[in-house]
């Protein structure tokens, strides 16, 4: 019927924009979920990784997750956290050197 109006055209041009921000508003989105989960996933792994090991007496299991965890963590964004790892990890390995053990790492 009114297929041939500009003024319609136009309009269809618009909705169609309003879809595309729509769609790229919901990725956004998307990553925004992601970034608020990734903080309580490297919270766990923290745990179970390094601070479960510590409290069990175990720092040979907990020396290379420390290490690892806190270089990650910099790279994501936690970079308070993952200086405050790497300076666990320094302790670590002292602690398994001064006991007579020999470090995983170096």
């Amino acid at each position: 019927m009114y297929r041939n109006d500009p003024d319609l055209d136009t309009a269809r041009k618009l909705a169609l924009i309003a879809l595309f921000f729509n769609l790229l508003g919901f990725f956004l989105a998307l990553i925004t979920v992601f970034l608020a989960i990734l903080p309580f996933i490297l919270m766990f792994m923290d745990y179970v990784f390094i601070y479960k090991p510590l409290t069990d007496g175990n720092a040979v299991r907990a020396e290379v997750p420390a290490l690892l965890l806190g270089i990650l963590q910099i790279f994501v964004g936690g970079v308070l956290s993952g200086i405050i790892l790497i300076i666990a990890w320094v302790k670590i390995r002292d602690s398994i050197i001064k006991n007579g053990g020999r470090s995983s790492v170096i």
